[in-house]
């Protein structure tokens, strides 16, 4: 009996080692997707700049509505 009672307490102890891997791998893509949405800001402010610099050259030369 002690056998199967051993067994079982090892396979819970796989099954929770199972999930510990799970939430650290859950964790690393909530780590990337934060990165990846800080990159996706970061080139909108930067094609933002870009148009407003392109705008501000226009002005400069008399073309365009701006």
């Amino acid at each position: 009996m002690t056998d199967w009672f051993k067994s079982s307490i090892d396979l819970q102890k796989q099954m929770l080692d199972a999930q510990r891997q799970a939430l650290g791998v859950g964790q690393k893509m909530v780590d990337s997707g934060e990165a990846l949405a800080k990159a996706q800001d970061a080139s909108i402010k930067a094609a933002q700049a870009n148009a407003e610099a392109w705008q501000a050259w226009m002005r400069i030369w008399g073309v365009g509505p701006w």
